[in-house]
């Protein structure tokens, strides 16, 4: 675990969020921020939501979590500011009625899929996740919100590994990103 773990928040200059990295996950060459020893801790989860909701775009009244970190945060998000919330899976995760979008990568696995019956026509919507990488679940994840009717013009995120084309790619198409924390690929030993 870093050494911020420690370290109390501070909302007087950017914060460096608590995290452990996974090792070459989920492919050789990136190492992914863990944010489990952020979000287990209510003074670290109440300042990730805090910066995350800063950011949120007033239009938006539902928000998009992705499967797995980004779920409770959009939750919580939610709860936070009376906004409604979906949630987005992977293929396979839920067993309801779904939609799905199959955009096999190594960041989607077989894809993603939401379950049938939401009101999604008109509604402007933020996805929230826990980590942007090459924004391929997060574009996904905006092209099947808009096919069925909903604005998705926003994604947050607490971390943004740099370089490997996640904002750039979101913002092609049209959504704008925003992160609390951008992090090498690979953490400096």
């Amino acid at each position: 675990m870093d050494s911020a773990s420690a370290a109390e928040p501070n909302t007087s200059h950017p914060v460096a969020f608590p995290h452990r990295r996974w090792k070459n996950h989920p492919c050789a060459g990136v190492d992914f921020p863990d944010i489990t020893s952020s979000t287990s801790d209510a003074r670290w989860m109440r300042l990730a939501c805090d910066g995350l909701a800063a950011h949120l775009d007033s239009k938006i009244d539902l928000l998009a979590g992705i499967d797995i970190g980004g779920l409770g945060l959009a939750g919580a998000l939610a709860l936070r500011n009376a906004l409604g919330f979906i949630d987005i899976r992977k293929v396979g995760s839920i067993r309801a009625d779904v939609v799905r979008s199959l955009t096999a990568n190594y960041e989607l696995g077989n894809g993603i899929a939401l379950s049938k019956g939401h009101a999604l026509v008109g509604r402007h919507v933020a996805i929230i996740d826990d980590c942007l990488m090459t924004g391929g679940t997060a574009l996904a994840t905006a092209q099947l919100l808009d096919q069925l009717g909903a604005r998705c013009t926003q994604a947050l995120f607490v971390f943004e590994l740099e370089g490997l084309g996640g904002r750039e790619r979101l913002g092609e198409s049209g959504v704008a990103v925003h992160s609390l924390e951008r992090l090498p690929p690979v953490q400096p030993e």
